[in-house]
């Protein structure tokens, strides 16, 4: 079954931590045939008016207020598509802003179906790993996340790092920080090791994990496993992550559907 399903990466400057080679050599045990495509835009060839129109669209759908959901797409200023266009081509850092997850998932789709066609169905995952910041509206606000499920599927290693939760103490003590006008700066070393950081080395190994619930959402339509000793289980909380995720290891259930 699974020399069936062939999955294609794509990168848009994710953290410089992640390797995808490394990646395909863990999903390769699975038995799984792996193409690496590398950078996006580089794949697509996209023409100048094709990158102008890809940054007006990324532009577009920047969140700027949590706790109203984008429709659709806003009308921006030509700065604000200039520096998606720096963001595309590398030029400046593609952190800093929030998008509308299925907004930008839909632009994708678009353009990824110009260049391959039929190849977006089928037998075939393509999965487009990110630095963006991206979230969905759910119980009346934005939340960021770190996989986004479909054609194509995005994995946000700016997510990995703000989605799930750190600690709840960690809160409690910002919280009576600020209170008492302390300088917060340190508080992250305070906790240094019980959550995943920017252009952490654990990041690879993390995201082998979310890899694997993209390809079972696309083989049994579910993405996540209920035991919490998979790497499939669905973690709310950095310390989980780092514990289920970061070991990369299937129940036994899991392992049976892929034996």
């Amino acid at each position: 079954m699974n020399k069936n399903i062939r999955v294609f990466l794509y990168t848009e400057y994710p953290s410089p931590s992640l390797n995808t080679n490394l990646i395909i050599e863990n999903l390769s045990k699975y038995g799984f045939a792996v193409e690496n495509r590398e950078n996006l835009v580089n794949f697509l060839s996209l023409s100048e008016q094709g990158l102008y129109n890809l940054a007006t669209e990324f532009s577009q759908v920047r969140i700027d207020d949590i706790s109203h959901p984008l429709d659709s797409p806003k009308t921006v200023d030509p700065s604000q598509i200039d520096s998606e266009l720096n963001k595309i081509s590398g030029r400046e850092n593609i952190r800093g802003k929030f998008y509308d997850g299925y907004w930008i998932q839909r632009s994708l789709y678009r353009i990824l179906a110009e260049k391959i066609g039929a190849e977006l169905c089928g037998s075939s995952i393509h999965i487009i790993f990110t630095g963006r910041l991206f979230g969905t509206f759910e119980d009346r606000r934005y939340h960021a996340r770190v996989v986004l499920l479909g054609a194509p599927s995005l994995i946000s290693t700016s997510g990995l790092i703000e989605a799930p939760a750190k600690p709840r103490e960690y809160y409690y003590v910002r919280g009576r920080m600020i209170q008492s006008g302390m300088d917060i700066g340190e508080l992250d070393n305070l906790y240094k090791g019980r959550f995943v950081e920017y252009d952490d080395l654990k990041i690879t190994s993390i995201l082998t994990s979310y890899v694997l619930q993209v390809i079972f959402y696309e083989l049994t339509g579910n993405a996540f496993c209920d035991s919490t000793a998979c790497c499939l289980s669905n973690s709310h909380w950095q310390e989980e992550v780092l514990k289920v995720q970061y070991e990369g290891k299937l129940c036994s259930k899991c392992s049976d559907l892929l034996s």
